[in-house]
């Protein structure tokens, strides 16, 4: 093999990463359409049995069989990046007049180029393809051409394919014994009109690919090549990102905990009062929990402004105007540019945190601010947007013009390892209503994120990785505008965090949409606005509950959001304040157990159904018809009991029957509505009925046996046909299961 057909193997190789996903009914291979696929070519595309010569087949000759020429190599490699089923019908030898998608046109054009007529592809063009290759040349005789012949025929031909629905024609070169005149005419009609017409060069190729059969047509391998050229040029057509070597070992590093530290939210240094405060106790006490022996946390990502107003020197948009801040610029201290020294000094991964549409703060923390930008264009902003300074319309090519200008800004000054782009912070992104139709505004804003990022880390000689956090599900996602079947297909982002206040999330769906890719998916919780009803819980077994349960469903690893991450004694120096218990963070606990499964087996957990939206400012200002990020809006919990029995899934990612001889006390607990009285309740779990052993107040709690239980998926029953027939309704509001373990047999 020749060093450019290595290298082209490696391109495709790497090409062929993602996985597949659907969009809407419509496949898409990156940016492209790919329902329906159109080969017109010669024998090299398709030839029918031909016993004079030696050839049996009906596919491109000749390779050894259908599934190896490059017609079919090429549209299995296009079907399995799009998700889709892109039938091939090769034409029958007997009627090339038929509705096929594979059709030897050699007589059509290539033999009859001056007297081209559209009646004979009338069916193929009535098919609508969106993707087309046309192969063709190799039996245009060099002796006798009429150039402007030839351009004329091709040209109606090509107009003839665009007229039919559009679609991206793709035309070969020469491959074998073809005309190199022929191929200047076929650039210049492709030149006529690029955005639909690529020119595919195969003839640089012509001594690598090896011929073998009827008269020396390509064998498999050279047949592979040809399809692994036209792969190539048709994935640059449709925007798929390359990635690197380097660039993936960066994905693959170890990354068990990923935290979002929000660190510009804080009423003494990040406040509107001056403090005595320097840089080198805020940086300390900044990073205390990490420093903290056993800590399982890798990966930062620090969050120091909204993303509006800077907390940083910037050249694009106004600068915070905290004291304390300013103090520090003024003693030549950018804290920003501290805290990737300071992070990496101690070997953390370090994110930017940019929140896509964040809240605009003045210098006294909770005043909205005044952007001039928003003022300058209003029409930038969402129509009937809940925030008064105004949210970011994305469907406006110049907001996401000025997005990527700060993002290029941070990503110039600081070395960081990667920048997290926060949909959560927050919704609508794009105008109300029509935000799943305005999707590809979104995926052009991330793909533009994405290239400018790649460029940085080219001049820089090392990767920029890029995350996205958002909603917890991916239906939830389509709601919001994230088309995050496409981010991935088309490799436009590494990291994907789930959620915010969440309990529960899609990770089934989304590892679906990850699948074969090297795509990571990191669920997160926030414990500020917090999933309802778990405000920072002071119990740690919550917190382990949460995670056991989410590294069971194939988490890659688990993702905070608003934790306190200063220890209690760092924490006061610099006046932060945050769930201490007892002189101690849960949260500086469960760093140092949440990112390792094996390590969190054998603790005690409470194993918690979700409930609908949360705690935090979000819920009170945020629309629960118009967005959905956010809000949990499918959680399954609260429930209405009515005369059909209530069906509620609970999930154990403990083996508990297994390890029955270690289970001190298993418990379910079921919380009601203040008005339950649990005589008119039955309970099941996965099928077996439950009595109650005691109630505390409204909630109702019964011994499990360690046999009743299963790993991952159970089944909760509840029969409040007697309760629903008094008034008000009665709702199931909380289900959690219990787990203690015996300490004599805890693994240390």
């Amino acid at each position: 093999m020749s060093c450019r057909t290595a290298y082209l193997c490696l391109g495709i190789a790497l090409l062929i990463l993602q996985g597949p996903a659907k969009v809407s009914g419509q496949q898409k291979f990156g940016s492209l359409r790919a329902d329906r696929i159109l080969f017109l070519g010669n024998s090299l595309t398709l030839h029918g049995p031909k016993a004079e010569i030696g050839w049996t087949g009906n596919w491109g000759m000749a390779a050894t069989s259908e599934d190896r020429d490059f017609v079919h190599r090429l549209t299995a490699a296009i079907a399995s990046r799009s998700g889709g089923r892109l039938v091939l019908e090769p034409a029958s030898h007997e009627n090339i007049e038929s509705a096929a998608n594979v059709l030897n046109i050699a007589d059509i054009l290539e033999r009859g180029y001056a007297t081209y007529e559209t009646a004979r592809i009338r069916k193929q063009l009535e098919s609508k393809a969106d993707i087309v290759v046309l192969q063709c040349g190799e039996n245009v005789l060099s002796q006798g051409f009429d150039a402007e012949a030839f351009y004329n025929g091709l040209r109606a031909l090509l107009n003839d394919l665009k007229a039919s629905g559009n679609p991206q024609i793709f035309v070969t070169s020469h491959i074998l014994w073809a005309n190199p005149g022929m191929d200047e005419i076929k650039r210049r009609v492709c030149a006529e009109d690029p955005t639909h017409r690529t020119f595919v060069d195969i003839s640089a190729y012509q001594a690598d690919i090896a011929t073998n059969g009827p008269v020396g047509h390509p064998s498999d391998t050279g047949m592979k090549l040809i399809a692994d050229t036209l792969f190539a040029a048709i994935a640059r057509k449709a925007e798929i990102i390359e990635l690197s070597s380097s660039h993936l070992a960066a994905v693959n590093r170890r990354r068990r905990i990923y935290v979002n530290d929000d660190v510009g939210y804080d009423a003494v240094a990040m406040g509107p009062k001056l403090t005595a405060i320097t840089p080198e106790e805020w940086i300390a006490a900044r990073f205390s929990v990490f420093d903290q022996p056993g800590s399982q946390v890798d990966c930062v990502g620090f969050c120091l402004d909204e993303g509006n107003i800077a907390a940083y020197p910037s050249k694009i948009i106004p600068e915070l105007q905290y004291p304390t801040l300013l103090r520090w610029r003024g003693d030549g201290v950018d804290i920003a540019q501290r805290i990737v020294e300071e992070g990496h000094r101690r070997k953390l991964e370090l994110f930017w945190e940019h929140r896509i549409n964040g809240a605009d703060r003045e210098v006294d923390v909770m005043t909205p601010a005044r952007i001039a930008l928003k003022d300058e264009h209003p029409e930038w902003l969402i129509a009937g947007g809940w925030w008064k300074p105004g949210l970011w319309n994305f469907a406006i090519p110049e907001v996401r013009q000025h997005k990527v200008a700060v993002l290029r800004e941070v990503a110039e000054r600081y070395d960081l390892d990667g920048i997290n782009l926060d949909f959560g912070r927050h919704p609508p992104v794009l105008p109300i209503g029509q935000q799943w139709e305005h999707r590809e505004a979104l995926t052009d804003f991330v793909r533009q994120v994405r290239r400018m990022l790649q460029g940085v880390a080219e001049r820089r000689g090392r990767p920029f990785l890029l995350s996205v956090r958002v909603a917890d599900t991916v239906p939830g996602c389509h709601f919001d505008g994230m088309d995050i079947e496409s981010w991935v297909r088309q490799n436009l982002v590494d990291i994907v965090i789930l959620g915010t206040r969440s309990i529960q999330v899609d990770l089934a769906g989304f590892r679906r949409v990850a699948a074969g890719s090297h795509v990571k998916l990191y669920p997160c919780i926030d414990q500020h606005h917090s999933p309802d009803g778990y405000h920072a819980v002071a119990n740690p077994e919550f917190l382990r509950g949460v995670a056991a349960n989410w590294w069971q469903q194939g988490a890659d690893g688990i993702a905070t959001f608003n934790f306190w991450n200063e220890l209690p004694e760092a924490g006061k120096r610099i006046g932060s304040s945050g769930p201490i218990f007892d002189g101690q963070s849960v949260h500086a606990l469960v760093y140092k157990e949440i990112g390792d499964p094996k390590q969190l087996s054998p603790l005690d957990k409470w194993f918690v159904v979700s409930r609908r939206y949360g705690g935090g400012f979000y819920d009170r200002l945020g629309n629960r018809w118009n967005d959905y990020t956010n809000l949990n809006h499918q959680a399954p919990l609260p429930l209405e009991l009515g005369a059909d029995p209530t069906w509620v899934e609970v999930s154990l990612a403990d083996d508990i029957a297994a390890q029955a001889q270690r289970v001190e006390r298993l418990e379910l607990r079921l919380e009601f509505s203040a008005n339950a009285r649990p005589e008119g309740i039955a309970v099941k779990f996965n099928g077996i009925p439950l009595q109650p052993q005691k109630q505390e107040g409204n909630v109702w709690l019964a011994k499990l046996a360690p046999q009743q239980t299963a790993v991952g998926r159970n089944l909760l029953t509840v029969d409040g046909a007697a309760a629903a027939m008094r008034a008000p309704a009665v709702s199931l509001e909380k289900v959690e299961v219990h787990v203690k373990y015996r300490p004599d047999h805890r693994e240390h």
